[in-house]
């Protein structure tokens, strides 16, 4: 790591240099750098402690540079060039940033949420574009928390740690059988102990899906039996329509195949009684998440003004 003088000139100071040197005073650089006279001599003395050089003499019939003054003036000019040009390229990164915007979203939420939001961006920010990566919820978190993208999307019991939030929306997970199953006509809701040793089409470890459906089989005290486990709503589709095994997907994921008839959710109960009036035992809540203290970077604000102004 480079170290830095303990007697750094200030930039002020080096401009205000530059002004004698191209105006021949101290009185017309104040003028020209719109600062009192008085103001000006203590900014020129100010560097001179700094460097301990005598850069301007001084008197009656006004100022001028040194012969070390002349030297330093030079040296100042490439300075405050590579400082304007610091500056800019800065100003540019940022113009930058805000118009290209990364995210990473889980598999629901890239499937069926995404696409919408995205043309809503374009109608609503055309001046931004934005990159979509999917992984599962755990994994999106870990993206955020290393800097790879700006913004993610899960979806799960709980927001990740670490990370700031905000609710999208909510979302209810089914247990999904084919018509042919026997749970197809059933009326009575299965409690999770109902579930103990039935092998399930299931998502991997670490989606959000899961998390939920475990959280729930958890109440009795049960954990999920993997008849397959796959990182694919599809392929939970597939299984289940397939007859492999029953499945538990959002219900997002599957409007046609249940408007259709091919699948059939079961009804599910929390504890003895199923909830009605607020959906099911399996829902969700779908969040942004993003690196704190503060709000996101201007264009994932902007992406998430667009999604919550629905």
């Amino acid at each position: 790591m480079t170290s830095l003088p303990s007697a750094l000139p200030d930039l002020r100071g080096l401009a205000l240099l530059v002004a004698v040197a191209d105006t021949g005073g101290i009185g017309a650089a104040a003028r020209a750098s719109g600062i009192s006279q008085p103001s000006a001599s203590e900014g020129v003395r100010a560097l001179e402690r700094r460097l301990g050089l005598a850069l301007v003499r001084r008197g009656r019939s006004g100022s001028g540079l040194t012969d070390e003054g002349l030297l330093v003036v030079e040296l100042a000019r490439r300075v405050l060039t590579a400082t304007t040009d610091l500056t800019d390229a800065a100003r540019a990164l940022r113009r930058e940033q805000d118009s290209h915007l990364t995210v990473c979203a889980s598999l629901t939420v890239a499937e069926h949420l995404v696409p919408q939001w995205l043309v809503r961006m374009s109608r609503e920010a055309p001046e931004i574009s934005i990159a979509v990566r999917m992984a599962n919820s755990a994994d999106v978190a870990e993206q955020v928390r290393s800097g790879a993208v700006a913004l993610g999307f899960v979806e799960g019991a709980s927001a990740p740690r670490g990370l700031r939030s905000t609710t999208i929306c909510t979302d209810e997970l089914m247990l999904l059988v084919r018509a042919a199953h026997p749970w197809a006509g059933r009326s009575a809701p299965l409690r999770p102990r109902d579930l103990a040793g039935v092998p399930l089409a299931l998502r991997e470890p670490g989606s959000g899906t899961r998390d939920v459906l475990e959280r729930w089989l958890a109440r009795d005290g049960v954990t999920p039996t993997a008849a397959v486990e796959v990182a694919s709503t599809t392929a939970l589709v597939a299984a289940a329509l397939s007859g492999v095994a029953p499945t538990v997907i959002s219900g997002l994921a599957v409007q046609a195949e249940l408007a259709q008839g091919r699948l059939v959710p079961v009804p599910l109960a929390t504890g003895e009684q199923p909830r009605r009036s607020d959906g099911g035992p399996l829902r969700r809540r779908i969040r942004a998440v993003w690196q704190g203290p503060g709000a996101p970077g201007a264009a994932a604000a902007r992406l998430l003004q667009v999604i919550l102004d629905r």
